[in-house]
């Protein structure tokens, strides 16, 4: 006979709520925050990428930069993400009450869940018009952030995270005004939309007090929200010879209000709200003869704004969990040399901070730290109206470390949760291309 708890229906509720707003912050680190929208900056690590003329997909990065675009002109570009992503380690349960007197034990499962990472597909269209001698106008539609993790069902973290998927789109038209010989400005608007699914078990015995920590006493939990946000980007390039361009481009955050909902035993409304944190970015561009051009980027993202998010279910239940993420920089350094009038060849290296602060905030759907990107590249004018570009990346990720209480901890001091500790064995390879046109 199954005996119910007199909290049951607040502690899955609470349950959820952790699980939701856990999710939502770590979604929107700079793991998936995908720098991948242009191939002919990525061979050079997108150092440069926003101080780059070079075709309308760096105008993502500098709105000001269509100031160096003649005629009307197009890009479409794609990036193959395929990341690797192995858990190893192992899920306990601790109940600091009369049942267990507070000893763990391994939670049942097998284990580590596979390779949770999933290939990804990042796409991006550019299209610029130069309007007179002094205006231009352009647009990117793109997807600037993208998530898709898979655990196999039953392993010892799926308290934590069964399935997370996050796609977005995001569309951004911008003007460029060319103020004098040397100085350009460029301002954007940005339209986002973002949705969201995350599928995680519920440990239904703990809550009924049954036995907690089994497989046949789980349930799936599953949430699917969405909703538009919005935001501007404003950009100045500086000429100050010849040889030299220097970028400075601001993307401001997007304020997005998620609403949908989240079925368990039943269904019922779920909102969680985010800001998509705002970048700063300086890049350098020079070249140092006909043949070899350096490039330097530094972007700072301003993570420490999410010291805290809030959860809100249907039946008034609500969750407010301390991130007390930090800011970031990445940091990028390439060159290119250009082989003859057609051929150019691209190299770059990336370092990238995480906005997680340490371990015991990292969950399962953000097993995400510091990187180094490696990156070649080429490109090739086919003609002087159609051109490709070509890149690969490989992401060293640092080895990354976990000690997170997940979705079981009802935040009631004294309760019992489920602890996840291992370390995840991580790396991303990126393949992309990419076609322009002149018109």
């Amino acid at each position: 006979m199954v005996m119910r708890h007199p909290f049951v229906q607040q502690r899955l509720a609470a349950s959820i709520a952790v699980t939701l707003s856990l999710f939502s912050g770590s979604a929107f680190s700079s793991s998936f925050a995908l720098i991948e929208q242009s191939v002919s900056s990525m061979g050079t690590a997108y150092a440069g990428a926003g101080s780059a003329t070079l075709d309308p997909s760096t105008i993502y990065f500098n709105p000001a930069s269509m100031s160096g675009m003649d005629g009307q002109q197009f890009s479409a570009g794609l990036h193959i993400v395929l990341p690797s992503t192995e858990f190893s380690g192992t899920g306990t349960f601790t109940n600091t009450g009369t049942a267990l007197d507070g000893n763990p034990f391994q939670v049942s499962g097998n284990g580590s869940g596979g390779d949770a990472g999933t290939t990804g597909i990042v796409p991006h269209l550019a299209y610029v018009r130069q309007i007179d001698d002094k205006l231009s106008a352009g647009i990117t539609i793109n997807v600037p952030f993208g998530l898709k993790t898979e655990y196999d069902p039953g392993w010892a973290g799926r308290y934590s995270a069964l399935e997370s998927e996050i796609t977005t789109i995001n569309i951004n038209p911008a003007l460029s005004y060319q103020v004098n010989q040397t100085t350009s400005i460029g301002v954007g608007i940005s339209a986002m939309y973002a949705e969201l699914r995350l599928k995680n078990a519920i440990d239904y015995g703990l809550l009924t007090q049954t036995a907690p920590g089994r497989l046949a006493s789980d349930i799936t939990a599953q949430m699917d929200v969405d909703d538009w946000g919005y935001g501007f980007n404003v950009g100045v390039l500086f000429e100050p010879s010849d040889a030299t361009r220097i970028g400075i481009a601001y993307r401001s955050e997007v304020d997005v209000d998620m609403t949908g909902s989240v079925t368990t035993l039943s269904s019922q409304g779920a909102q969680t709200s985010t800001d998509l944190p705002s970048t700063m970015t300086f890049s350098l561009t020079h070249d140092l003869n006909d043949k070899w051009t350096v490039m330097g980027d530094v972007t700072w993202t301003k993570w420490s704004n999410q010291d805290a998010l809030v959860a809100n279910l249907q039946d008034g239940s609500a969750n407010i969990i301390p991130l007390q993420w930090d800011d970031t920089y990445r940091v990028a350094a390439g060159a290119s040399y250009s082989y003859n009038d057609r051929l150019t060849l691209r190299g770059g290296i990336a370092f990238d901070e995480t906005p997680v602060p340490s371990e015991s905030y990292r969950i399962a759907s953000l097993p995400d730290e510091d990187r180094v990107w490696l990156t070649i590249g080429a490109g090739y004018k086919l003609s002087d109206k159609v051109s490709f570009d070509f890149g690969y990346a490989h992401l060293f990720i640092d080895d990354t470390r976990i000690e997170n209480e997940d979705a079981a901890n009802t935040g009631i001091p004294g309760s019992p949760f489920h602890h996840l500790s291992g370390s995840y064995d991580a790396a991303v390879d990126i393949i992309s291309a990419q076609a322009n046109w002149k018109f």
